[in-house]
């Protein structure tokens, strides 16, 4: 798809609309027009000199979606004793290559700029991401999830449901917060709830045990409205799926409509390009979570990076089958300049059949063999050949992925500026403390004066 990014010729006043799902702010009219066409060719950096092109931190919604006459997947006929097996550093293929190569590139740019200029100029020009209202929520991940479910259309599915044919007192309902401490998501529905008229929720929790800055908050824990396990083994650890099955025994019997999930993990800065595969384990484990978990009609929200990998379109692909509705929303709240975005599932539908839940199951367990490696979950020609899917995810990718690139790049640009404010605002501060220090008194002297 090939997107105009550019201005339109001088002699007409008004610029043409911007593409679909962008932000962009228009340069000085020119007569020339230059197309950013993904997949087959990438600006060079003398036009996107010209272009100057801006972004800024917006709501983005995504529907995904599957042909309608292509078969139900033969998960049945994959074995479940061998998993082909890639390095997290290899398990990317050739689709949108040239997309995510140019956006590393420019990633990688940004291992000159000292991490004091870098954050300084990121929240200078993107501030509304720098924390949002405090006023409800300890941090920024309340405000994401609830933007993501508000863009996709999951409180009016969820309010279908709790209705029914009845107008009157909503039913009680009850969500599970997965790898959720200390607690930002079950605070923001909870909050949310509230607003909604739905007094009778019921928050169940499971997070890693003993670990510092994860455990929940303690007016969660103090709640008689949450629930929270560690598993069977006492770890919380999700990596087990064990303690996953432990958490839908104890859900077996709560009218479970919504399962939230927000885990991941530090990645160092000089594989932060990898993010998306290195997470790969955690991903699909809070994915198989929520089809343990949710009861039909419920919904479904997990925080992703990129989703450029095989195993993430195969996630996605999946989800079509099971899900009435899937959606992949990047939330305003969550910074332009970052890989991440949120997969919404609207209405599940339950396992096609009983050999999926099977192969399901074993993958997790079979397959993620250690925490370096990505299983391949299903032959990657299956959602290749769906060009319906296929569209919808290129389009989703080569959106977020071309914002995230004008975002860096207008950091790029401004940062020796910025470096050069916060030299002269040291120095200042240096000199300031200098003529303090020169006034004080001689020691011994000016004591007791009164």
């Amino acid at each position: 798809m090939c997107v105009c990014v550019c201005a339109p010729p001088t002699p007409h006043p008004t610029p043409h609309p911007p593409p679909p799902h962008t932000n962009f702010s228009w340069p000085s009219p020119r007569a020339e027009c230059v197309a950013v066409c993904f997949g087959v060719c990438l600006p060079t950096r003398q036009e996107e000199r010209i272009m100057k092109k801006t972004v800024e931190d917006c709501s983005l919604e995504f529907l995904i979606r599957r042909s309608r006459d292509v078969e139900l997947p033969p998960l049945a006929s994959l074995s479940c004793k061998h998993f082909k097996q890639h390095h997290w550093r290899d398990a990317f293929d050739d689709e949108q290559a040239a997309l995510r190569e140019h956006l590393w590139a420019v990633k990688t740019q940004l291992d000159a700029i000292p991490a004091e200029t870098y954050t300084a100029t990121r929240n200078k020009l993107f501030p509304l991401a720098v924390g949002g209202e405090q006023r409800n929520f300890s941090n920024r991940a309340g405000h994401k999830l609830l933007e993501s479910m508000e863009s996709t259309g999951v409180w009016m599915e969820l309010s279908k449901l709790l209705r029914g044919k009845s107008m009157k007192r909503p039913r009680d309902f009850a969500f599970a917060d997965v790898c959720g401490g200390p607690g930002a998501f079950s605070q923001a529905l909870f909050q949310a709830s509230r607003k909604q008229g739905w007094r009778h929720l019921h928050g169940y929790g499971m997070t890693l045990a003993g670990v510092s800055g994860l455990d929940w908050y303690n007016h969660l824990l103090k709640s008689p409205q949450f629930t929270c396990t560690y598993g069977l083994d006492g770890t919380g650890d999700i990596f087990k799926l064990s303690n996953i099955d432990c958490l839908a025994s104890i859900t077996v019997a709560a009218p479970l409509l919504l399962v939230v999930a927000d885990g991941g993990f530090h990645v160092e800065f000089s594989v932060a390009n990898y993010q998306e595969t290195i997470s790969s384990r955690i991903m699909y484990g809070q994915w198989l979570a929520a089809l343990k978990l949710l009861r039909k009609g419920g919904c479904f929200v997990l925080k992703l990076f990129d989703t450029f990998s095989p195993l993430s379109r195969a996630v996605l692909y999946l989800s079509c089958f099971m899900y009435r509705r899937v959606h992949v929303a990047k939330p305003r709240h969550s910074r332009v300049v970052n890989s991440e975005r949120y997969l919404v599932c609207i209405d599940f539908l339950g396992y096609p059949s009983e050999a999926w839940s099977r192969y399901l199951d074993c993958f997790y367990e079979i397959g993620f063999v250690d925490n370096e490696h990505v299983p391949e979950l299903i032959p990657p020609e299956w959602c290749l050949r769906d060009t319906v899917f296929m569209a919808d995810v290129r389009e989703m990718n080569s959106t977020v992925a071309t914002n995230q690139v004008v975002a860096l790049q207008m950091i790029l640009d401004a940062a020796p500026a910025m470096m050069e404010a916060l030299k002269s605002k040291e120095i200042d501060t240096k000199q300031a403390a200098e003529l303090d220090n020169s006034c004080e008194a001689p020691s011994g002297e000016g004591e007791d004066s009164a």
